[in-house]
């Protein structure tokens, strides 16, 4: 049997030594360098920086800020996909967008460096071991960063990014994401801080409602909470659809299945995840109320062409039951109930058969159909109700470059050459009759 080695004595490690003792020399100067960008971003002389000792710039960033994490708040279940997908592209945003750009300063500088600077700048603690010079240099830096809201700004830009991520990563018929307020948290190191951004969910509100002798299910549109903004569901008032209704009230605003269903069938160039910026978009931000053809109201399914302008892609029919407006399915835009629909059927007489057959009923029409090759269709969809906006939306759907379907322009193409056909020979028969020939 083996003998037990004897046991070295443990003995405790001493303490006494500083924890910058750690700290690179590479990675102070990296973070002097970012430091200096940062101060000449914001109007400082960063050369005041040299005046500092060794000692004194590793106390600055002896524990540093270390880019935000996204995790779900306690009580809350996300999906471990989604948090990860939130993180990747968060981080993405902050190394891409920048601050400064003149100076080199990304967000990522300023999640980084620019909090570790506020935080210690702002600590007593470090300003006592300074000569009265150097605490004169960190009051005026302090001051700056005090006065230009430095961390409210670094803190509205992550949340607007992850606002935007959540947007889209929200269902009305499933599950409403938001974020509460930051928190600070120490690394497992001891030596890095980070951001926590904590992901709260809402669960989808139902309403069942009778509508032509059938139960239907909808879903409340809503945006999910935004730091202190609260969880809210879409609203309109009655007034904006009736302006002579003497009793004037606020709508709450239901989707239903079909319509989400409709949207994504139609509208099939647009991603996924995509829908719910429409829904908020379209259902409570915007809210342009157009009339149809046949007087019937009509809610404007919009999306955004630029950071100014917005257009037209469809359209929500809808229906009023007691406090909720709800609607019942989207139809496309050249639809025969819509208003450029209408045009279309009146100057081409189309039915609704031949829209369908043509696929002229999903919005991948017009990027897989060259109607610059087809004169009537060209004539009354582009010349007159003006819709070649569609080919400059969502160019990250066709490479630049890729052509057109060729096969589906040939096909639309031949369906409107044998229309011409026909309609030549109905007027030359009508304009040239054939005489009746006379009994001898």
């Amino acid at each position: 049997m083996a003998k037990n080695k004897k046991r070295k004595k443990h003995t405790e490690v001493s303490m006494r030594k500083s924890i910058n003792a750690s700290l690179s020399k590479h990675h102070v100067d990296a973070c002097i360098a970012t430091a200096k960008r940062i101060m000449k971003s914001l109007g400082e002389d960063e050369s005041k920086f040299d005046l500092f000792t060794k000692r004194q710039r590793q106390d600055i960033f002896c524990v540093t800020f270390i880019p935000p994490r996204v995790m779900a708040a306690e009580g809350h279940m996300v999906p471990r996909h989604f948090l990860k997908y939130i993180q990747e592209q968060l981080l993405i945003f902050l190394k891409r967008e920048y601050f400064s750009q003149e100076n080199n300063v990304t967000w990522m500088d300023m999640a980084t460096i620019g909090i570790t600077l506020i935080m210690v700048f702002g600590t007593e603690k470090f300003r006592k071991q300074l000569a009265p010079q150097q605490q004169e240099i960190i009051d005026q830096w302090n001051m700056k960063l005090i006065n230009m809201s430095i961390y409210g700004n670094i803190q509205l830009e992550i949340a607007k990014y992850v606002r935007g991520s959540l947007l889209l990563l929200s269902q009305p018929n499933f599950r409403i994401y938001g974020q509460v307020r930051n928190d600070c948290k120490i690394a497992s190191n001891k030596t890095s801080m980070f951001e926590s951004i904590k992901i709260v969910t809402h669960e989808s509100v139902s309403y069942k409602f009778n509508y032509r002798n059938r139960e239907r299910k909808a879903f409340l549109i809503a945006m999910g909470q935004y730091l202190t903004d609260p969880y809210r569901g879409a609203t309109i008032p009655i007034k904006k659809i009736y302006p002579n209704i003497k009793q004037d009230r606020n709508l709450d605003i239901y989707i239903q299945s079909h319509a989400i269903h409709r949207f994504k069938e139609r509208l099939d160039t647009v991603h996924p995840v995509m829908k719910n910026d429409f829904f908020i978009l379209s259902l409570m931000a915007m809210q342009q109320l157009v009339t149809g053809p046949e007087g019937t109201h009509l809610i404007a399914c919009i999306t955004p062409i630029s950071s100014s302008e917005t257009k037209t892609v469809g359209y929500f029919t809808f229906t009023i039951d007691g406090n909720k407006l709800l609607v019942l399915t989207l139809l496309p835009l050249l639809s025969r109930d819509v208003p450029e629909g209408r045009v279309l059927y009146e100057r081409l007489k189309l039915s609704e058969e031949d829209i369908k057959y043509l696929g002229m009923d999903k919005l991948s029409f017009f990027y897989e159909v060259d109607v610059n090759r087809i004169p009537a269709l060209k004539e009354v969809l582009y010349d007159e109700l003006h819709l070649d906006y569609i080919n400059q939306m969502y160019n990250s759907y066709r490479e630049k470059g890729t052509p057109f379907d060729e096969k589906k322009t040939l096909f639309v193409k031949n369906f409107f050459q044998k229309i011409e056909e026909h309609r030549s020979i109905l007027n030359r028969d009508v304009a040239d009759p054939e005489e009746p020939e006379l009994d001898e």
